[in-house]
């Protein structure tokens, strides 16, 4: 939270080794100089040092129709990471270096400018059995998806929720339509499927009323398909391309966006020479949803240090808060210090196809907040689960603004913990509108994915545990009005009901991200995430849930007011499809 206290520095640790940022009255802060950061040294300029050509094409396979309804399931796979040794997230950075800074950031001093979950109202709230909340996938159906890194994608009668291996369709009140569907047998006889899918998106087009859902496929290929129509039930046009643009690259943590023009994937790419670089491809919407040939397939790269591109998605086309006549479209990406992030223009991918930066955007700065790396969570009883890195989760577009979401770590008073950061930028002038982080000592908040109603009112889902819960749903929000750098209480929607020992060594793999979108009528909030079941499989205890909730003041319609208020939360409601 901002400060308002006139006169009273507080200093902050800035992970950039450009220095560290002081902060003034309303948390706005100055560059100051510092001693040794504690994150990497990070070069700010493009300097060419990458050996991949920052622009070129990739031919795409397709279009191959298929009958969601005649997909015979594949035989069930088991996990081909390995089970007995640590496997962690794919990072810029060495897992020693990581390290380094994991254990710089238990060190970080008290962070007065943190918002205060448990100063803002009640820290729980049962969930509401009147709204559209619903058990999704979970380990016992899916056994061969391990984590499950879920999105969804919702539409005016059907949600899509996917993990990394299965993805399900239901109506609006929880019933399962069709599956759960094995992705690789989805897109098996699609020219160029090499099978081995995993880190699945999902998406709504509002203004076509298309479903997209998409996968990478064994690291060297991505995989996606569409509908042929308004029934995401029936039939699909799948579609692959290349991603490995160079020798033994390694395509990881794929996150597209919807465009006017195009359907935006960005990506980190691992391995070769050099070892790392972040890249977006234009997937040409209009042929897609033809069912014509895509031919090929535009990519751009982020060059320099830029990582983890993640292309806006817009929303509010029946609001009238969606862009149209603009060849733009914006990705945002950060330098993985922590702090400095960038917006990205890519304008006319198929035709003129410039693709510009922005001026740095120092989220430390405008939060008055430094960033550590997320540390590993404590759960009830066993063992931690990974927290992953600091790299953004998601990035929306709502009216002119994008907003994004990432955790990291900071410190209230009682030592470090996880916590979230939240902005709104203006991606134009690249000046941040608001921002906070918040968190609570003793809680640990991560993988948040973040939404916005056509009121400009923001919501965020998270995974939260502690010494005294189990990995847990949580979600929270803040109406355009509010204060800056605010947010209202916090509504559990799960609570986690056992022990997570699944996964490799401790600290034990939990995920990588969790999905948060906004339905077509722009007011009503869906969140797939994650929490630990009472499942029969063992230790492999990750489950989802499904759950949707409004502001009162956006609400879709008066007769959906349900009791979903609890405290200072009066403003939430869950609803009714």
């Amino acid at each position: 939270m901002k400060s308002t206290s006139l006169f009273v520095f507080t200093t902050i640790i800035c992970l950039a080794a450009f220095g560290c940022a002081s902060t003034g009255p309303g948390g706005d802060a100055s560059t100051i100089g510092a001693s040794a950061p504690i994150g990497p040294t990070i070069d700010h300029t493009d300097t060419g040092r990458y050996g991949w050509a920052p622009s070129v094409e990739v031919e795409a396979t397709g279009p191959s129709l298929v009958d969601l309804r005649e997909v015979v399931p594949g035989p069930r796979r088991t996990p081909d990471l390995s089970h007995t040794g640590p496997k962690y997230i794919e990072k810029p950075i060495s897992e020693a270096e990581f390290q380094r800074q994991q254990a710089a950031a238990m060190s970080l001093p008290p962070q007065a400018n943190v918002f205060r979950m448990d100063e803002a109202g009640p820290s729980t709230l049962a969930p509401s059995p009147a709204g559209a909340s619903f058990e999704s996938l979970n380990y016992d159906e899916v056994p061969g998806s391990t984590p499950p890194d879920p999105e969804i994608a919702v539409g005016p009668s059907h949600v899509i929720a996917v993990v990394n291996t299965d993805f399900e369709v239901y109506d609006k009140n929880g019933t399962s339509l069709v599956g759960p569907t094995d992705f690789d047998a989805f897109f098996s006889g699609t020219p160029g499927f090499p099978g081995g899918s995993f880190d699945p998106n999902a998406l709504y087009d509002e203004s076509a009323d298309r479903y997209f859902i998409g996968i990478d496929a064994n690291g060297t290929d991505y995989c996606f398909a569409v509908t042929t129509g308004s029934d995401p039930t029936s039939t699909w046009n799948r579609y692959c391309f290349a991603t490995d643009i160079g020798v033994n690259i390694f395509f990881e943590f794929p996150h597209a966006g919807i465009g006017e023009q195009a359907i935006f994937v960005g990506s980190n790419q691992f391995g070769g020479s050099p070892s790392f670089e972040g890249r977006v491809f234009a997937i040409n919407k209009a042929n897609a949803y033809a069912g014509l040939a895509l031919g090929g397939v535009p990519t751009q790269s982020t060059t320099g240090n830029w990582s983890t591109p993640q292309p806006a998605n817009l929303h509010g086309f029946d609001q009238g808060t969606w862009p149209t006549g603009t060849d733009d479209h914006y990705i945002m990406t950060e330098l993985y210090d922590g702090c400095v992030h960038a917006v990205w223009t890519w304008t006319d991918p198929f035709g003129a196809n410039t693709f510009t930066r922005g001026a740095n955007i120092d989220l430390c700065a405008s939060t008055g907040v430094g960033a550590g790396q997320p540390l590993s969570f404590p759960q009830q009883t066993g063992s931690s689960i990974q927290g992953n890195d600091f790299r953004g989760h998601q990035t929306e577009y709502h009216d002119g603004n994008i907003y994004t979401v990432q955790a990291i770590s900071c410190n209230l008073g009682a030592g470090t913990v996880n916590c979230v950061r939240w902005a709104e930028i203006n991606p134009v002038t690249d000046a941040v509108v608001d921002s906070g982080v918040f968190a609570s000592n003793g809680e640990y908040r991560q993988f948040p994915s973040i939404a916005v109603n056509r009121c400009g009112d923001l919501a965020i889902g998270f995974t939260k545990g502690s010494t005294s819960m189990y990995p847990s749903i949580y979600v929270t929000g803040r109406e355009s009005g509010d204060p800056a750098g605010t947010l209202q209480s916090e509504a559990l929607i799960h609570a986690g009901e056992g022990q997570y020992s699944c996964f490799d060594s401790v600290p034990y793999r939990w995920g990588d991200y969790t999905g948060m979108t906004i339905a077509p009528d722009g007011s009503t909030f869906w969140y797939l995430g994650d929490y630990s079941g009472n499942l029969s499989s063992g230790t492999c205890k990750w489950a989802n849930w499904v759950a949707s909730f409004q502001f009162d003041a956006c609400a879709a319609d008066d007769i959906f007011t349900d009791g979903f208020e609890s405290g200072d939360t009066s403003a939430w409601t869950t609803t009714v499809p």
